[in-house]
């Protein structure tokens, strides 16, 4: 019998994790600006369809990096 991993969201309900609720509570720019800055290389771990990553891109700027990573190719292809 396959044992499910319950603490991974699906790809298919990725959408759900980018909403308007969660925005307001969890506001990337105001969680992520005293750690990030213009230039720097950031590895986003568990990046899952890019909630955090979205707004990294914005703030690294034209020469910073960002790395994406995920369990699941899915969330990898709705990033790019």
């Amino acid at each position: 019998m396959k044992k499910i991993n319950t603490l991974v969201c699906p790809v298919a309900l990725s959408g759900s994790l980018d909403n308007s609720i969660r925005r307001w509570l969890q506001n990337p720019q105001k969680i992520l600006s005293p750690y990030i800055a213009e230039g720097m290389t950031v590895l986003d771990v568990g990046c899952g369809p890019g909630f955090f990553s979205l707004e990294m891109v914005r703030m690294v700027g034209k020469f910073g990096r960002i790395i994406a990573a995920d369990l699941q190719e899915g969330m990898l292809q709705i990033i790019t």
